[in-house]
């Protein structure tokens, strides 16, 4: 799969570098959002079998996003970062 989530510690949240191809931005999804749809008590495999199972809708979310469209809840929870 060339859309892999990377866990990065430091920020708690899952981090996918050049979305759909595009270095000039990064997606990232906070742990606790991820948490709180699969539950707390899930394992690294579930929350990223949950991040790969929903990639169309956090990739819809970043696409509105860069095009100045309007994210519905849960999915503006997904943040979308310039790269520099």
């Amino acid at each position: 799969m060339s859309e892999e989530f990377e866990f990065d510690a430091s920020r708690d949240a899952y981090v996918l570098q050049r979305p759909s191809g595009d270095h000039r931005f990064r997606l990232v999804v906070p742990r606790d959002f991820v948490d709180d749809e699969v539950g707390g008590a899930a394992t690294e495999a579930d929350r990223l079998n949950w991040l790969r199972g929903n990639l169309a809708q956090i990739l819809a979310a970043y696409t509105a996003r860069i095009d100045g469209g309007w994210v519905k809840a849960p999915w503006n929870r997904v943040l979308v970062e310039e790269v520099d």
